[in-house]
């Protein structure tokens, strides 16, 4: 056991250690950051592909692009399809008795082989987070189809910051469930009073946004089936509608959903 974020009184924190934290935190795969042009592949002219400012992480390392970067890819071959992978190649330096551990990353086109129809070209296998030092992985794709470039297309998806993705839960709707045994004397009767919904629920119900479903709980055992439920803005009650009259007691389970605010 090691602890990473405190003082050990020597160096001892390496790019290993924040690379598993990464992954750990936004996922083991590829990811564009929403900065900068979000790595955008533009195609400049027939042999250049252009990437945009941004970042990415890659199985854990920060990989920054602060200014466009223009990648060479070959040309299409007449009559033939092609695709190819603009990756990132990433090194570490092991060679020799006293490695420098040294890393690296770098553009590298994987080119497809021309045929028929445009296969996409196979990747050696590698993963930084296992400690390989030589790792190839794909950014984005460029297709020919005989001497004609396609617009290229990028192959890792853009992460959410949490700023927004906690935004979104918070618009989310609540759900709870549960289940009552009702004393009905007719074809309806009370679920929630104005005040039981609120002590249960925290709140209000809002005619406009939530809603509650019914069903019976009981199964076969009654003949009674559950139409649904009416709220009643007057006095602020939730009733519970049968098909017919009943006059004995009956098992309702509901669910309820509030609207995020």
């Amino acid at each position: 056991m090691e602890i990473v974020t405190g003082k050990a009184g020597v160096p001892h924190v390496s790019s290993a250690d924040d690379g598993r934290r990464i992954a750990g935190e936004v996922g083991t795969g590829s990811y564009v950051l929403q900065t900068g042009g979000k790595l955008a592949p533009s195609l400049v002219d027939a042999n250049t592909v252009r990437i945009a400012t941004g970042d990415m992480i890659v199985q854990g390392r920060h990989i920054g692009v602060t200014a466009p970067e223009d990648v060479k890819v070959a040309s299409g071959s007449q009559g033939k399809k092609r695709m190819d992978y603009i990756c990132v190649h990433y090194t570490r330096d092991v060679s020799g008795s006293s490695p420098t551990l040294v890393e690296k990353v770098e553009w590298k086109v994987l080119q497809g082989t021309p045929g028929s129809s445009a296969v996409a070209p196979s990747v050696p296998k590698g993963s930084i987070l296992d400690g390989d030092a030589d790792v190839t992985v794909p950014i984005c794709s460029v297709t020919f189809d005989g001497l004609t470039t396609g617009q290229p297309k990028l192959l890792i998806p853009e992460l959410i910051p949490l700023a927004d993705l906690g935004d979104s839960v918070s618009h989310m709707p609540r759900l709870i469930t549960g289940t009552k045994v009702l004393n009905s004397n007719d074809t309806s009767c009370v679920l929630f009073s104005r005040n039981e919904f609120q002590k249960l629920f925290g709140r209000g119900f809002d005619r406009e946004t939530d809603v509650v479903l019914a069903m019976s709980g009981d199964g076969l055992k009654i003949p009674v089936h559950v139409d649904g439920c009416q709220y009643f803005s007057d006095t602020g009650d939730i009733y519970v509608t049968f098909d017919r009259a009943w006059h004995n007691a009956i098992r309702i389970n509901y669910a309820v959903a509030l609207a995020g605010r």
